[in-house]
């Protein structure tokens, strides 16, 4: 593998805390009872798309109430353990490192400000940035063209079945973070790796090199 292209939310960062509770509350604001489990189905969509799915009123404007939520769950939100090193050794051995995510380019500032990822990565795609978004291979695709990054020796890295459909469809390999995995069912044996942490993970690459 030379190049390995990153999903952000329950992959890198632990958000999925923040997100749930801040979507539960953006329902609650309107007299609408979800259960953590109702809205955890839609973790790792495009919030709009979520929304749409769980058949919010007026998905437009609980977007962005739902936006607005996130600073109340802030505390919620914490960097994988042994991500950081993970990184930091795969660019000092020249891996090109790309992110894909359900995040506009503005939520993923707000949610990363804190952590410096933008020192690892070459490329970012963000929600809007493409046609079509994740499970569709549109973003993949454009990470691809954008890191002149060849499908072959290419890995997407994610913690969601969308995550996992979006590789597959754009003709690469998927791993699944399983640090960031609450149930593995749902991938139906149809991950191409499973890393059960970020070392191992790194462990692979290296020596795939």
């Amino acid at each position: 593998m030379k190049t390995i292209i990153f999903d952000m939310d329950g992959t890198l960062l632990s958000t999925e805390a923040m997100y749930m509770q801040s979507l539960i509350q953006t329902f609650k604001d309107r007299g609408i009872e979800k259960s953590y489990e109702e809205v955890y189905k839609v973790f790792g969509l495009p919030s709009l798309d979520s929304l749409i799915k769980l058949e919010a009123p007026e998905p437009e404007k609980m977007q962005l109430e739902w936006q607005n939520h996130y600073p109340d769950f802030w505390y919620e939100v914490k960097v994988f353990p042994g991500i950081n090193k993970m990184l930091s050794g795969l660019k000092v051995n020249d891996f090109t490192l790309g992110i894909v995510t359900s995040n506009t380019k503005e939520e993923f500032m707000e949610n990363t400000s804190q952590f410096d990822f933008p020192k690892y990565f070459e490329d970012f795609v963000f929600a809007g940035e493409t046609p079509k978004m994740k499970p569709a291979a549109d973003p993949i695709l454009k990470s691809l063209n954008d890191l002149q990054a060849v499908p072959q020796s290419s890995m997407y890295i994610g913690d969601s079945i969308h995550d996992m459909q979006a590789a597959h469809n754009a003709g690469i390999k998927f791993g699944m973070a399983a640090w960031g995995v609450r149930d593995r069912k749902v991938f139906d044996n149809q991950a191409d790796y499973i890393f059960e942490e970020p070392q191992e993970l790194y462990d692979f690459v290296i020596n795939d090199k």
